[in-house]
């Protein structure tokens, strides 16, 4: 099979006339893969613009899943490509994303979003039991929706076709039922520190933390009037969702910046709650 790209997690593969196959690497927890299969085709079910997954297969040690093939390229690379269309794009993702948010998930078929993110924070040892508390009590406190939030969301995850118009998002193992200023969130925290992969072209990397914050403001910006959510809402959930994403093997730099942003707000909180008691 012919490699055609690659990430943290797994490695894809043409597989045949259309379809491609994405192997996770060896190690990789079956039950996320299996996850992913089954969030994708629930998504896929709700009419979402998202690749069709048609099997689960063993290839040697890994797991993979068998895809629909999307003929597009990743809103990152056309970033990267065409620096000019930046706001265009950026704007392009809110767009998207919102279009997401539109779907309501009836009869609660995906995971929660709060127990994912309560359950991750658990995860995280950096944190006392103290604040591990405080973080579980605050996220406890935030308004609950039943919307389609697909829970990594970032310019690498959004594809788009040769044809106007077209687009689809990839990667469905986050996917989540809950608040979609939770998920806008997410990706805030993403842009905001999130690394490429160690393997990634130096120009991508390069490329990326130049337009950072061109991206993330019009990002943002576009969401909000959209979607009528004002900035505190979201800025709200930026404190779970940045605990929450420790979980995760980030680089070192990554984890350490955050771990300080998330302690920095959490002091916050607690002053907060002092003052007005």
């Amino acid at each position: 099979m012919k490699l055609m790209g690659q990430g943290r997690t797994a490695e894809i593969y043409h597989y045949a006339d259309g379809l491609i196959l994405k192997l996770y690497r060896t190690g990789f927890s079956g039950e996320a893969v299996q996850n992913e299969y089954q969030i994708s085709q629930l998504v896929y079910d709700k009419g979402l613009p998202v690749p069709r997954a048609v099997k689960q297969m063993d290839h040697a040690t890994r797991t993979g899943i068998v895809f629909e093939r999307f003929e597009g390229t990743t809103l990152l690379s056309l970033m990267i490509q065409q620096p000019e269309l930046l706001e265009q794009l950026s704007s392009t993702m809110a767009e998207i994303q919102y279009k997401l948010h539109q779907v309501h998930d009836e009869g609660t078929t995906l995971p929660s979003q709060k127990k994912i993110l309560e359950h991750a924070i658990l995860r995280v040892s950096s944190f006392s039991t103290i604040e591990q508390k405080g973080l579980l009590e605050y996220l406890s406190a935030l308004p609950e929706q039943r919307v389609i939030c697909h829970g990594d969301y970032h310019p690498d995850n959004v594809m788009l076709g040769k044809d106007e118009g077209q687009h689809c998002v990839i990667d469905w193992m986050t996917g989540m039922t809950g608040n979609p200023a939770g998920d806008v969130a997410r990706t805030w925290v993403i842009l905001m520190s999130g690394n490429l992969p160690d393997d990634a072209e130096p120009v991508m990397r390069e490329g990326l933390e130049q337009a950072r914050s061109l991206i993330l403001q019009q990002y943002i910006e576009h969401y909000i009037a959209l979607s009528g959510i004002t900035l505190e809402q979201i800025e709200a959930w930026m404190l779970p969702v940045a605990a929450a994403r420790l979980d995760e093997s980030l680089p070192p730099s990554e984890a350490g910046q955050l771990l300080q942003f998330v302690r920095n707000r959490l002091r916050l909180v607690d002053e907060t709650v002092h003052t007005t008691s």
